[in-house]
């Protein structure tokens, strides 16, 4: 008895599409399984990626770098955080930006990160702004001033920045201390008194 052909291939070609003759040979039948993307760990990588989070977690961040070459499968979510967390732990701040930025991008709602951000963009205006009020105490006048009003409307574009990340990192985490007071300084810089005295009571009722 001849075995029957598929019809597909046929229907397939009759609708205009290509068909190899390799796919007429190889054709998959519906019980096949589609093989996880994510590839097994051996128990090395697999020590060594519990070793590397606690060390992270722990405080000891620079033992951690020192394995992380080590690890063949790094590039999850909770490790690219925690690589993060320790280069910047350990003063290694050199594109540290844009290792953020790319991370974000593979992970919009990834919070350390977008924390980062908030961060990055409240210490740009405020060292700013530090400078620009140290020159203006040296020579008070109306010309100075006038400049450093125009400064400092300038950079509370970043300020602006830091705040907006911050309202939605709330929406993640309401109650975390962290961003409550970063934004609060955020409200500060931008003089407005309302927002800072809310965030406040927020802060002492949950001391």
């Amino acid at each position: 008895m001849k075995k029957k052909l598929s019809l597909l291939p046929l229907l397939l070609i009759f609708m205009g599409i290509e068909v190899s003759a390799n796919h007429l040979v190889n054709m998959p039948n519906d019980s096949t399984e589609v093989e996880s993307e994510t590839p097994q760990l051996s128990y090395e990588d697999q020590m060594l990626t519990k070793l590397f989070l606690d060390h992270v977690s722990d405080g000891n961040a620079e033992w951690a770098l020192s394995i992380w070459e080590e690890i063949s499968f790094n590039e999850t979510e909770e490790l690219q955080s925690a690589y993060l967390k320790a280069l910047e732990e350990t003063g290694q701040k050199e594109g540290l930006f844009t290792k953020h930025q790319e991370h974000l991008k593979k992970y919009p709602d990834n919070q350390a990160s977008r924390f980062f951000m908030a961060k990055h963009y409240f210490a740009k205006a405020e060292t700013q702004y530090q400078r620009e009020m140290a020159k203006y105490k040296q020579n008070e006048n109306a010309t100075t001033y006038a400049y450093l009003r125009r400064e400092l409307s300038r950079l509370s574009e970043d300020y602006r920045k830091s705040r907006d990340i911050l309202l939605e990192l709330r929406q993640m985490d309401p109650n975390q201390k962290a961003y409550i007071l970063l934004l609060r300084n955020c409200y500060m810089r931008l003089n407005n008194e309302a927002e800072v005295n809310r965030l406040t009571k927020e802060l002492e009722a949950l001391d």
